[in-house]
């Protein structure tokens, strides 16, 4: 887990024109990444081999012609199976974009979208968000965009997505909550398992069973997912990855490069040279 892939071809793109939301290509031949999680929700679609992951205690398999969907902070590693060479096309999309759209689509408040089967076959669905992929790519024009994106956003949640009420907190999520807090907030400290206890108010075995339960990481790979976070919009802002590594909470350069990569599949330097739409 974690070795760096060979024969690897990544890019990103990140177009001003949909603020919130992130584009990618990638290719892999071998394992590329460790379980880990994103701030936003993922809409993929698989254009060559196949895939085995597991998402909260289950696993899917998917491959060629069929479309991912992960929400944002579920754990999961979508590395190619076996022999199989995986390219596959992804758009991050910020929880906000989701939220106001679902409400739009059932014209009422929305607290969560939650999508139960997390492998979808639709080709007019994928067949939509393909070309939505490249008019970003392209630098199409703006309005042509937007209604791509909107629409595209919209029926995937008519057709596949449940929605609910925000949920009142139970004493555990409370506990989780506030070690996320925690978490986020030193993230260029070492924090002990004893302070995590004591902030979550539970015992510390306690807390790193509904901690990953409730994440799908221990805290210590959470807190490197959110420094690999904030060291992507560090880097997406220009600044230099030297500098990125240290406001991002890691020891030098090379710690951060090895962990990006565990985490993204790609190197700071691939992430930073963000594709320009129409390049």
């Amino acid at each position: 887990m974690g070795k760096t892939p060979t024969n690897t071809d990544v890019q990103f793109w990140r177009d001003p024109d949909l603020p919130g939301v992130e584009v990618r290509y990638s290719e892999y031949h071998e394992e590329a990444f460790r379980n880990h999680t994103h701030a936003a929700f993922s809409i993929g679609f698989i254009e060559s081999g196949r895939t085995t992951f597991y998402l909260e205690g289950k696993q899917y398999a998917a491959e060629s012609g069929q479309m991912v969907l992960v929400g944002s902070g579920v754990a999961h590693a979508c590395n190619p199976d076996p022999g199989s060479n995986m390219a596959y096309r992804m758009f991050y999309v910020d929880d906000s974009w989701l939220i106001s759209v679902a409400e739009e689509v059932c014209k009422r408040k929305v607290g969560m979208v939650v999508f139960p089967n997390p492998v979808v076959d639709d080709p007019d669905m994928l067949a939509h968000w393909r070309i939505l992929h490249q008019v970003i790519i392209d630098g199409g024009d703006r309005l042509e965009k937007e209604t791509l994106f909107i629409q595209g956003l919209a029926d995937l949640i008519a057709r596949y997505a449940e929605l609910g009420a925000a949920a009142d907190l139970s004493e555990n999520d409370g506990a989780v909550q506030r070690t996320k807090a925690h978490l986020a907030a030193n993230l260029t400290k070492k924090v002990s398992l004893d302070t995590l206890s004591e902030v979550a108010h539970l015992s510390r075995y306690h807390l790193l069973r509904v901690f990953q339960d409730a994440t799908g990481l221990p805290p210590h790979a959470y807190q490197n997912q959110l420094r690999v976070d904030l060291g992507k919009k560090l880097l997406a802002d220009g600044m230099a990855i030297s500098r990125a590594a240290v406001e991002a909470g890691f020891v030098d350069q090379s710690h951060f490069s090895r962990v990006f990569k565990q985490y993204t599949g790609a190197t700071p330097r691939q992430y930073q040279k963000t594709t320009n739409p129409a390049e």
